[in-house]
């Protein structure tokens, strides 16, 4: 399942329009997140930092997405939004403190899922490279703990 052109276009300019503030030249922000939480029930997608939502969007399309994978459909096309976005202006760029991340979240505010983390040397970390990771160091950290 994927979003319509016309969602995904809509969910593009609504990223961009929240993040525009941190596009000009200032000191940077504290802030460490940006949030971006899709309600399934009333197709709203809103955009929020650590302490405020920066745009909303209704789409019906969020509707339309089965319940049982609907934050695995938006995981994957919210990475494809952030990819392109990234792509026309670097989000390393941003006025916001490193590292941060793009984190996709529930109606509660919890993590689903980090989309994307820019560390201090403004390196881009992708899913793909994040995966695995934690399995990884818990056999380290068994491993080291057993010596």
């Amino acid at each position: 399942m994927k979003l319509s052109e016309s969602s995904f276009q809509e969910i593009l300019n609504l990223i961009n329009e929240a993040l525009k503030e941190y596009h000009k030249p200032q000191e940077q922000s504290v802030v460490t997140d940006i949030h971006i939480q899709p309600n399934r029930e009333t197709g709203e997608v809103a955009v929020l930092d650590d302490d405020r939502i920066l745009a909303t969007v209704q789409l019906s399309d969020l509707q339309d997405i089965p319940e049982e994978n609907f934050y695995e459909v938006m995981e994957k096309e919210l990475r494809r939004v952030l990819q392109q976005l990234d792509s026309r202006l670097p989000l390393e760029n941003l006025a916001i403190w490193k590292p941060f991340s793009f984190v996709l979240v529930d109606d509660d505010g919890e993590t689903v899922a980090e989309l994307l983390l820019f560390d201090e040397d403004k390196t881009l970390l992708s899913q793909s490279l994040m995966q695995g990771l934690d399995e990884e160091l818990d056999t380290f950290l068994k491993d080291l703990l057993s010596e």
